[in-house]
């Protein structure tokens, strides 16, 4: 019921700054920009920024096909959950949705086009996203989703080369919120029994990505992620 008052306001918002684009149209651009990378290999570097704890900087490879398979190669401790080192739009926008178009807004002297999705299925942890698109490069630049369970979580993308829908920097900027940190993760906040505190109040934290040495449809077989598994 939540999403469908919500869906009613963004439709008003929609009619009130002139919906004059077709969000689907913009959307699926970026699918078939998206679409003609059949697989790649990629390095990433992750870098954890959260105030009192300390996480080496980890470096990982990752191996993608479409549609769906993804192995990762990790050295150490990773923040952030391994789906989410691997950037897809098909994976973004799957399943059932609602887009909205917004506004066309002004983002780093870019000018991009502000599109609303709202999920149909009540099932699913996301609630709203908001997506920043190059209209002309057809590709997304920022997103901001609100989850029931994760909070909102602000994604910046970066690319080198805008030719292909590939990112070389990623940035995920979140609430950590109240929390308890695992007893493997080093930090600087205990006190003099050497008993971690338990943070209050919101902490913000961010997780950057860094990609390089892409290698674009190279032709990875199927049995490569069979074995991986």
């Amino acid at each position: 019921m939540k999403k469908i008052y919500l869906l009613i306001f963004l439709l008003f918002l929609g009619i009130i700054y002139g919906q004059n684009k077709n969000p689907n149209k913009l959307l699926d651009a970026v699918r078939q920009k998206f679409d003609k990378i059949k697989d790649y290999e990629v390095d990433v570097t992750v870098k954890v920024d959260i105030n009192f704890v300390k996480v080496p900087e980890t470096k990982a490879k990752i191996y993608f096909k479409q549609p769906d398979k993804q192995t990762i190669k990790s050295e150490g401790f990773a923040m952030l959950p391994k789906q989410s080192l691997n950037f897809s739009p098909t994976k973004l926008l799957k399943g059932d949705y609602n887009s909205i178009y917004v506004k066309s807004e002004m983002v780093n002297n870019e000018k991009l086009d502000v599109l609303k999705i709202i999920p149909s299925n009540d099932s699913t942890d996301v609630i709203l996203s908001t997506l920043w698109i190059d209209p002309i490069l057809n590709v997304i630049k920022k997103i901001q989703t609100t989850g029931k369970k994760s909070g909102t979580i602000q994604v910046l993308l970066d690319y080198k080369n805008e030719a292909i829908a590939l990112p070389t920097n990623v940035k995920f900027t979140f609430n950590v919120g109240d929390m308890n940190l695992p007893r493997n993760i080093p930090d600087d906040n205990k006190n003099t029994n050497g008993e971690r505190h338990k943070e209050k109040g919101p902490v913000m934290g961010s997780v950057i990505l860094t990609y390089s040495n892409y290698k674009i449809n190279m032709g990875i077989p199927d049995s490569f992620f069979d074995e991986k598994k």
